[in-house]
C-alpha cells in the first residue's frame, strides 16, 4: 500500500532537489524525509532517487513516478476536500497568513467566519515574499497577499481590493502636487519606508526609480503605525495605501494624505489557497472579506481620502480573479 504522505515527501524532494531543503520546507528532520522516500521505494520495489552525489537526481523510474504521483496526490487531496465540503464538517485546523494591513483591518471580523469552518485557528501576519512560500510548502492553508502569482496554475485566487498608493506628508510640508515637488521633498526630508524585503517597499522603490526621484535618506520600519508616527512627528514623508491607514486612524488624522503625482499607481490584495483543496472555503472567506472591505471603504477609508474614493474598488462578491 502506497502512503500518500510519502508521496508528498518524495515530490517535495523532487522540487527542492535536496533532502535538506525539502526537510526544512516540510518542517521535518532530514532523517525522516530520507526514511519516507526509502519506504516509498520499498513499497514500489524500485529505486526512485540517485544518492551518489550531493545533488538529488531522479532515476528513470523516479521521473515516471513523479509525473503520475503529482496527479495521484492532487486527486486524493481533491477527493478529501470534496467529501469535507459535502459533509460541511469543520477542518481540524485552519492556518491563515495575512499581510499586516489586511490582518489589522479585516482579520478580526473574518475570524468569526473562520470559527465556523475550523476547530483550531492559526493566524499570523507577514510580508508577501514570506507568505507565498509558506502556502506552497503547506505551512499554511490560505494567504492574503499583495501579488496574485498569476503564473502559478496550482493556486486558487480571489481579488479582494484595488487601491491607489497615497503620499503622506507632515502637516507643515510644502506641497502643491507636482512631480517636481516630490523631487524637492526627497531632497529635503528622509523617506519613511517599509523594510526592503516587503512587496510594497519594492513596488514603491520601483516607482521612484521610474520617476527619477532619488531618495537622499531613508528610515525603514516594519509596520504602518510606526510609519505614520514618524510622519506625524515631522521626521519624514512616506507612501502607503488607504487600507493601511486604518492601522492607526488617529495618526492618519494628523498627517496630510494627498494623491501621488504621475500615472496611476496602485496595489491589489488577493486571497490564495492551493487549488483543489479548500476551494469552496476560500470562496466563502473571500466573499466575507469583500463584504467587510466594502463597508470599510464606505465608512472609514472614504472620509480619510475623499478625493480618491472612486479609485478604490472591491470586486463583485461572486467574481473570481
Amino acid at each position: 500500500m502506497i502512503d500518500l504522505r510519502s508521496i508528498n515527501v518524495f515530490l517535495a524532494v523532487c522540487e527542492a532537489r535536496s533532502f535538506t531543503t525539502a526537510a526544512k520546507r516540510l518542517q521535518k528532520t532530514q532523517s525522516a524525509v530520507s526514511q519516507a522516500v526509502r519506504q516509498l521505494e520499498e513499497d514500489l520495489g524500485v529505486v526512485l532517487i540517485h544518492r551518489t552525489s550531493r545533488s538529488v537526481s531522479l532515476t528513470a523510474a523516479g521521473e515516471l513516478f513523479r509525473g503520475r504521483a503529482a496527479a495521484l496526490l492532487e486527486d486524493a487531496t481533491a477527493l478529501a476536500a470534496l467529501m469535507r465540503e459535502h459533509d460541511r464538517s469543520k477542518l481540524p485546523e485552519l492556518r491563515v497568513g495575512m499581510v499586516d494591513s489586511f490582518a489589522n483591518a479585516v482579520g478580526p471580523l473574518l475570524i468569526r467566519s473562520m470559527l465556523n469552518e475550523a476547530i483550531n485557528l492559526s493566524l499570523w501576519s507577514d510580508i508577501t515574499p514570506n507568505l507565498q512560500p509558506a502556502l506552497k510548502d503547506r505551512r499554511c492553508d490560505i494567504v492574503v497577499v499583495n501579488d496574485a502569482f498569476d503564473e502559478d496554475a496550482s493556486l486558487f485566487r480571489f481579488a479582494l481590493i484595488r487601491e491607489p498608493y497615497v503620499l503622506l506628508l507632515p502637516r507643515d510640508a510644502r506641497w502643491e502636487g507636482s512631480a517636481d515637488d516630490l523631487v524637492s521633498l526627497a531632497r529635503s526630508l528622509p523617506v519613511v519606508r517599509y523594510h526592503a524585503p516587503s512587496f510594497m517597499a519594492s513596488q514603491i522603490d520601483a516607482r521612484f526609480h521610474r520617476m527619477n526621484v532619488h531618495l537622499s535618506r531613508r528610515v525603514s520600519v516594519d509596520t504602518t503605525d510606526k510609519l505614520l508616527a514618524m510622519v506625524a512627528a515631522g521626521i519624514g514623508w512616506s507612501v502607503t495605501t488607504p487600507l493601511a491607514l486604518l492601522r492607526a486612524p488617529k495618526l492618519a488624522g494628523i498627517v496630510r494624505i494627498v494623491p501621488l503625482p504621475g500615472e496611476r499607481f496602485e496595489r491589489q490584495l488577493f486571497m490564495l489557497s492551493r487549488r483543489g483543496e479548500i476551494d469552496e472555503l476560500t470562496r466563502r472567506l473571500a466573499v466575507t472579506s469583500r463584504e467587510v472591505l466594502a463597508t470599510l471603504v464606505a465608512e472609514e477609508i472614504a472620509p480619510l481620502v475623499p478625493a480618491l474614493r472612486d479609485d478604490i474598488s472591491v470586486p463583485d462578491l461572486g467574481s473570481v480573479a
